[in-house]
């Protein structure tokens, strides 16, 4: 079994965004050939990083078990929104935190989450950068949603059709990678 992890990377109250992790890890967990994961940021609250992984004498509570969990993986699939045209400033200092490599060949797959109409894609650029410098295989292949309240209802229920079938075509793009590269 593929171990498929989905990390939700808010910690706001309110997130949209997170609705779209829990759909996709949904739509993933459907597949039988796969263990997936929803790993929620909000989950692991880790202060601002002042020691790298590696280097620290006592590490923040919960990021052993984090960096444990996203190190299992065959495959990641990153949910974020966009904020002031970049990365959430808490998803980024928890991947700071892991250890360079954590991702070595691994396929990440990104999606970001606006309540605007450009989708996220300076976080798409960012989070590929990081991606790869974390070892990971950022794929070609992305889902940027747009207008996330007209998407999702306040309670997250599904008010858009259509992204199911987006949802479908880039999780079955991102399991070819994740087929390909776990061999």
């Amino acid at each position: 079994m593929k171990k498929i992890i989905v990390l939700s990377g808010s910690i706001r109250e309110g997130r949209k965004s997170h609705y779209v992790a829990q759909y996709i890890a949904e739509v993933l967990s459907q597949n039988k050939t796969l263990a997936t994961t929803l790993l929620d940021l909000k989950e692991y609250p880790l202060p601002i990083m002042e020691e790298r992984m590696g280097q620290a004498n006592q590490l923040p509570e919960g990021l052993k078990t984090f960096s444990h969990i996203l190190s299992q993986a065959q495959g990641i699939i990153i949910v974020s929104p966009e904020y002031k045209n970049g990365i959430p400033g808490a998803l980024k200092n928890s991947l700071d935190y892991l250890n360079p490599q954590v991702f070595k060949h691994i396929p990440i797959g990104i999606v970001t989450v606006t309540s605007g109409k450009f989708g996220g894609l300076h976080c798409l650029s960012q989070l590929r950068t990081v991606g790869l410098a974390l070892g990971g295989i950022p794929i070609p292949e992305k889902l940027c949603v747009s207008t996330v309240n007209e998407v999702f209802d306040i309670l997250g229920a599904l008010q858009d059709d259509s992204f199911n079938k987006k949802t479908r075509e880039f999780t079955k793009a991102f399991l070819w990678y994740v087929e390909r590269l776990s061999n």
